[in-house]
């Protein structure tokens, strides 16, 4: 385990873990036999849906999602996997708004896996896997996220495009 030492008086040391890197992440796309895996996913996230005052997606709706995204040659619909386990759902469209963008609708961390550094590194791998395909990301977020929006931040994306008050774009450059 990696560990920061921190002197916290004289002579005594506290030792805490880092965070740890997610070396094993790996992003799959996600198709129509999945449908129960993300339904899951969306489940285990019920703060995300009362931020933006929706109720989860049924089993059916997220069927219909993901026949819809198998038919937008644009959008990009992604099982977010670490040691075998499904720990998130990534959702984005290619040249979208503009050409040359990619705008991610969705990153979804369950509860039970966030601050684990999971989605830092699935953001970290979709922007490696576009870099000299795309000029910029765009991040939508719903209503009012201050989590996400403190998210995004710190990845380096910024304020770019006000539709409030359902919803707010932050973007950076690659």
């Amino acid at each position: 385990m990696l560990e920061h030492t921190l002197s916290r008086t004289k002579g005594e040391t506290l030792h805490l873990p880092l965070p740890a890197e997610v070396p094993h992440l790996y992003t799959r796309p996600a198709t129509l036999v999945d449908a129960a895996i993300i339904y899951d996913l969306y489940c285990g996230a019920p703060s995300y849906f009362e931020v933006i005052s929706i109720p989860p997606p049924t089993p059916l709706e997220v069927e219909r999602e993901l026949e819809a995204a198998a038919l937008d040659p644009k959008r990009r619909v992604e099982l977010v996997v670490e040691g075998g386990k499904t720990v998130g759902y990534l959702d984005y469209k290619l040249d979208y708004p503009e050409p040359g963008d990619a705008t991610v609708n969705l990153l979804l961390i369950p509860e039970r896996f966030q601050s684990r550094g999971y989605g830092r590194r699935s953001i970290t791998l979709l922007e490696e896997r576009l870099s000299g395909q795309t000029k910029r990301i765009l991040a939508s977020i719903y209503g009012r996220n201050s989590r996400a929006k403190r998210f995004w931040d710190s990845l380096g994306y910024r304020f770019a495009i006000d539709a409030r008050p359902v919803l707010e774009w932050y973007a950076k450059e690659l």
